[in-house]
């Protein structure tokens, strides 16, 4: 019987695969975590109740034990990944890391893969978890440490959903689509993204752990298949049965707000077209093929929200920016069209 521990558990990606992992009958499946969101764990797994960053109390509580895999989701720097080290160095035979495509420089390269340039010079979370990386590899070369890499895309579940530009939820977009506002979406709309859902990741998930190839490596998982921004909110809408109304405010303006960190999410990572190459996972998981579509998975995160009215939740600080942001972003629009017509009668 395989004892995997996993810390975190119940957030959007990690849920899934806490899921699929307690499943199997061979698996004995721990989670570790504070205890504040479990209601929906699966029976037969064994609660560890603590905070990961309390590290001389972890030291304590973990002395007893060995692991076949330990997962951590909650890893965000270099100090993270080297109290992870010391933690469970010696205690698992692999140990994986949940990283991300935000560590990558998207400026120079459509076509992602793991050897893809590091380097994302907008988005203190993708250096971060960069340094994080570092650190779990440097201790593989030194010491053997058994990491394995995972880098995800965008991925989402019933209750969350891809978007462009969006305030403190999704549900707040939503609601304006519905009332039958505008909204907006960075750059053209054109950019090129993966959105993966949750489910589907747990399917590429799994197999790793379970066959322990990739350790020393890293791996990417996502849904291969590419849409627009356009592409998604118009099936949002066509969901919804509205009128899709856009308004494409250029990423070299939105990133200069500060009421929202559109310099990190958007010009650190959605501002670029990105298709994502997934040969190593396939080589691991060569039947991987995602079966829940960007459209189902919207029908889905919909269905839910009908059926859980409670969560949705009005954002309307993010409402009244939106509306006052169109309305100075075409006033700029008239102005500029105003001056390009006297520039070029004089040239005329």
């Amino acid at each position: 019987m395989k004892r995997i521990l996993i810390i975190g558990g119940t957030g959007t990606i990690s849920w899934p695969i806490t899921k699929k992992l307690a499943e199997n009958p061979d698996n004995q499946v721990y989670v570790f975590n504070r205890g504040n969101k479990n209601a929906l764990l699966p029976e037969g797994i064994t609660f560890i109740k603590g905070d990961i960053t309390d590290t001389k109390a972890m030291a304590q509580l973990f002395a007893g034990y060995s692991f076949d895999c330990v997962i951590n989701f909650i890893i965000w720097n270099a100090k993270d990944a080297a109290d992870n080290i010391a933690l469970f160095t010696g205690k698992t035979k692999q140990f994986v890391f949940i990283s991300t495509v935000a560590v990558l420089d998207h400026e120079t390269t459509c076509l992602i893969n793991e050897d893809s340039p590091i380097g994302n010079r907008y988005s203190p979370y993708g250096q971060n978890k960069a340094a994080a990386e570092a650190c779990f590899l440097t201790a593989y070369e030194t010491d053997g440490f058994p990491v394995t890499i995972i880098r995800p895309t965008q991925t989402y579940a019933k209750g969350r959903i891809p978007l462009s530009i969006k305030g403190s939820n999704c549900w707040g977009v939503v609601q304006r689509m519905i009332e039958g506002k505008e909204v907006i979406i960075h750059g053209e709309g054109q950019s090129i993204w993966a959105s993966t859902h949750a489910e589907d990741f747990a399917e590429g998930f799994v197999p790793i752990i379970e066959q322990r190839a990739l350790i020393g490596s890293v791996c990417q998982i996502m849904n291969p298949a590419t849409h627009t921004w356009d592409m998604l909110y118009q099936t949002l809408a066509d969901l919804l049965g509205v009128a899709f109304r856009p308004v494409y405010i250029p990423t070299d303006l939105l990133r200069h707000g500060t009421t929202y960190d559109f310099e990190q999410s958007i010009q650190g990572d959605k501002r670029w077209s990105n298709l994502f190459d997934i040969s190593r996972l396939k080589t691991i998981v060569p039947d991987f093929e995602p079966q829940i579509s960007l459209e189902e998975g919207l029908r889905r995160y919909l269905a839910y929200m009908a059926d859980h009215p409670e969560l949705k939740q009005a954002d309307a600080h993010f409402d009244q920016w939106c509306d006052q942001v169109i309305n100075e972003y075409r006033n700029v629009q008239k102005d500029f069209l105003a001056k390009l017509s006297k520039i070029e009668a004089k040239e005329s």
